[in-house]
Formats: C-alpha cells, structure tokens, sequence
C-alpha cells in the first residue's frame, strides 16, 4: 500500500478549505473532502469540551505524510491538532487509476 487518510479537525471553514488549497498546490495531497456540522468531545484542561468543528480527510501517498504533518503543525490555530493517519488502499481499480495518475511534483 502506498496510500493514506489523514484525518485532522478545524473549528474555521475558510481555514480548511485554505489548508486544503495549500496542501493540493504544493501536490502533498491527491484530494480532500470536507464534513461540516461534526461535533466534537474532549476534556481539555480538566473541562469537558464539546466544539463545532470540520472534519478534513486528506487522501495521500504515503511518502507525503511528515510533509503534510509538518504544514499541519505549522498552520494550525489549535495548540495540540488531531492529526490521525491510516494506511489505505484506495479501493474500486477505476477510483484508483484516476487519483494515483495525478501528477506529484
């Protein structure tokens, strides 16, 4: 397998779509898709904590990953992001032709 999901929250629309530009510009990612209205539970600093967010699934080659964490790290408002990573193998061979024929810089 040489590919990946990414999973990573933000709490700010413009900000995602604006990662999502950067990270198809630089060709670190193949796609993305974004799912608004999740809400998200957690403790923070001994609080419950139930946030508005959106969740970010990036679609990626492996060989990408430490970059795009490191763009995620860097740009991200929130001072510990989720950034969860899965190896995958794109499934249907019509879905993986047309995403694994992009061009990678």
């Amino acid at each position: 397998m040489e590919e990946c999901i990414i999973f990573t929250t933000i709490n700010d629309d413009d900000l995602a779509q604006q990662f999502i530009g950067d990270l198809l510009e630089e060709s670190l990612i193949l796609s993305a898709t974004i799912f608004s209205g999740v809400r998200t539970m957690y403790i923070w600093e001994g609080q419950m904590t139930i946030d508005e967010e959106f969740r970010l699934m990036l679609k990626a080659r492996k060989g990408n990953y430490a970059a795009i964490e490191k763009y995620i790290m860097e740009k991200h408002p929130y001072q510990a992001p989720e950034i969860i990573k899965i190896d995958a193998e794109f499934g249907s061979p019509d879905f993986r032709q047309y995403i694994l024929s992009k061009k990678q810089l």
